[in-house]
C-alpha cells in the first residue's frame, strides 16, 4: 500500500505535468489563431490537412444595473430593453439594439461593459 507522501508526490507531479500541457495547448491554440485569424464574435471553420479547426471569437457583456435603472431605462422603450425579468442581460437584445437601433444602443452603452473573451479553438481529425 502506498503512503500519503507517495500519493501526494505523484499528485504534485501530475498537476505540474497538467499545467505544462495546458500552457502548451494554449500556446498552440494562439499560434493557430494568429495564422488563421479570428472573428471578434462568431465562428469560422478551416480544413487543414486531415483536421477541421473551428475558431470561435467571443465577447462578454456586463451591465451596471444601478446606472441602467437610474439613467438609461427611461430612454429606451420597455419593449426594447435588453434585459430579462431576472435581472440578467439579454445579449441577443443588446446585439439587436447595436445592429438595428444604434441611437438606443448608444444610450445603453453608458451602462454596458463589452470586452473580448477568450477565443476558443476546437480541432477534429478525419474531417
Amino acid at each position: 500500500m502506498r503512503t500519503e507522501i507517495e500519493i501526494a508526490e505523484e499528485l504534485f507531479e501530475a498537476k505540474a505535468e497538467e499545467k505544462k500541457a495546458t500552457n502548451r495547448r494554449v500556446a498552440l491554440e494562439q499560434e493557430l489563431i494568429d495564422l488563421l485569424g479570428q472573428k471578434e464574435e462568431g465562428s469560422k471553420t478551416h480544413n487543414v490537412g486531415d483536421y477541421k479547426i473551428t475558431i470561435t471569437g467571443k465577447v462578454t457583456r456586463k451591465i451596471d444595473w444601478d446606472l441602467f435603472d437610474k439613467d438609461i431605462a427611461r430612454n429606451i422603450p420597455p419593449s426594447l430593453h435588453p434585459v430579462k425579468l431576472v435581472r440578467e442581460l439579454d445579449e441577443t437584445g443588446v446585439k439587436y439594439l447595436a445592429n438595428n437601433e444604434p441611437h438606443l444602443y448608444k444610450i445603453l452603452a453608458g451602462a454596458l461593459t463589452v470586452k473580448p473573451a477568450k477565443t476558443s479553438v476546437t480541432i477534429v481529425q478525419g474531417a
